[in-house]
């Protein structure tokens, strides 16, 4: 390929990677939120070929492959294009931020399969050159509901599917300084070109073309113009454990497979899926949960369990390592000279000895990459120390200081008194 290479932004893409410590990251947007297994495969092995062998899952349900270089891009592409994985243009890619159920169409429990209605939306994206305008950390919420629903993830346009069998219909939000408004209600067929109109609408009307900062007639005024039903406010669905075995069909389960911090080394996932295609697993799922899902027979899907956690995967909610947040740390950003994720394992211990079964997010810096909803923990990395936040972000008020050097020894106290302005 002989396409010029664009570097920038905080977003980064493919066609429009982002500089880290470690090279470029490159990232991978599957459509539909799957990869068939042997796509997996070949990205993992491409990880080490064109990066340095690691790969993260971030929190759109995307891939990224990181330490690429600009000799690497290129080849690189060519095996995105092959797989289908690579967008025309910076933009298209940058506003396809469609986040569906990762048990779309698989699981018994959801209300309807979103699958269809992310297509059409993605179609829609690509077919409008206005909407190409849309922000890079502009996102589309597509909750078909079950067991895996997205009540926690961040969006500016929801669309949850509601009712039952007999009167089915999709509850169009959006998201406010306050939280989600519902709008009211349209069908699964217009879902997509309802969903299209309202980002048309957060365009034109606000000033930083995010539905956080329209003005605050305008819920009033969009669900007007796009005719919608009226509805009810939208409970938030409870999920159930997202690891390990999930109940499906009678001879089916689906296996939720935690990817510690996200990250994963190519070698490592290409044993995952040298594991899955002998079980006869064709597709893995995305989450924005640093997830990986896979349907297999009941039989298969229990080996899957006992050998992925050989593999060190994280196969049981109650894992520490999937309350935490911990941003890649020094040698992969140079803003930060911490090595927060081998001090988030020491943090890991303490939070099982001490029963602490919060949240902890550890920053190298103040920008919180890894997590911007609040904590119960927070670590902020300033210069070679932490400083500390309770129940807060990493823009809260902070309340004592910790040297990485005294973690182990001062880790379980931090946990027992995080109510407290002391350790």
């Amino acid at each position: 390929m002989t396409a010029g290479i664009e570097i920038k932004g905080w977003c980064p893409g493919a066609r429009r990677p982002m500089p880290s410590g470690d090279g470029l990251i490159v990232r991978v947007r599957p459509h539909g939120g799957a990869l068939s297994v042997a796509a997996l495969r070949e990205l993992a092995a491409a990880a080490r070929r064109f990066g340095n062998g690691e790969i993260d899952l971030t929190r759109r349900a995307n891939l990224q492959i990181r330490g690429v270089s600009p000799e690497t891009l290129a080849p690189l592409w060519d095996l995105m294009t092959s797989l289908g994985v690579l967008d025309d243009s910076a933009e298209l890619e940058a506003i396809r931020n469609i986040v569906i159920n990762p048990l779309a169409g698989l699981d018994p429990a959801e209300i309807s399969d979103m699958r269809p209605v992310a297509a059409a939306l993605e179609a829609q994206l690509a077919s409008d050159d206005a909407l190409q305008a849309l922000p890079a950390k502009f996102g589309f919420a597509l909750d078909g509901g079950g067991r895996l629903p997205l009540t926690d993830l961040a969006a500016d346009i929801r669309l949850v599917a509601c009712g039952s069998a007999d009167g089915r219909h999709i509850a169009v939000g959006l998201t406010g300084p306050n939280g989600v408004e519902w709008l009211g209600s349209t069908t699964i067929a217009v879902a997509a070109a309802v969903a299209a109109k309202l980002a048309r609408f957060v365009l034109q009307h606000s000033p930083t073309r995010r539905s956080a900062t329209l003005p605050a007639n305008a819920s009033a005024i969009v669900a007007a113009e796009l005719g919608l039903d009226a509805s009810e406010a939208i409970a938030s669905g409870a999920a159930s454990p997202r690891l390990g075995l999930i109940p499906l069909a009678a001879d089916t389960k689906a296996v939720g497979l935690g990817i510690p911090f996200g990250r994963i080394g190519s070698e490592i996932l290409e044993q995952l899926t040298g594991l899955l295609a002998s079980l006869d697993v064709s597709e893995v799922r995305l989450s924005p949960w640093r997830a990986l899902y896979v349907a297999a027979k009941t039989g298969s899907a229990a080996r899957l369990v006992a050998d992925a956690a050989r593999l060190g995967l994280i196969v049981d909610d109650a894992d520490p390592l999937m309350r935490i947040d911990a941003c890649s740390g020094v040698g992969c950003c140079t803003s930060t000279m911490l090595a927060t994720r081998e001090h988030a394992r020491v943090l890991a211990a303490a939070m099982i000895s001490t029963g602490f079964a919060g949240t902890l997010h550890v920053s190298g810096c103040a920008k919180g990459c890894a997590r911007s909803a609040s904590a119960e923990v927070v670590l902020v990395g300033e210069g070679g120390h932490y400083n500390i936040v309770c129940n807060g972000t990493v823009k809260s008020e902070t309340f004592g200081v910790i040297d990485p050097a005294d973690l182990a020894a001062v880790s379980d106290g931090l946990f027992k008194s995080r109510e407290k302005a002391h350790v």
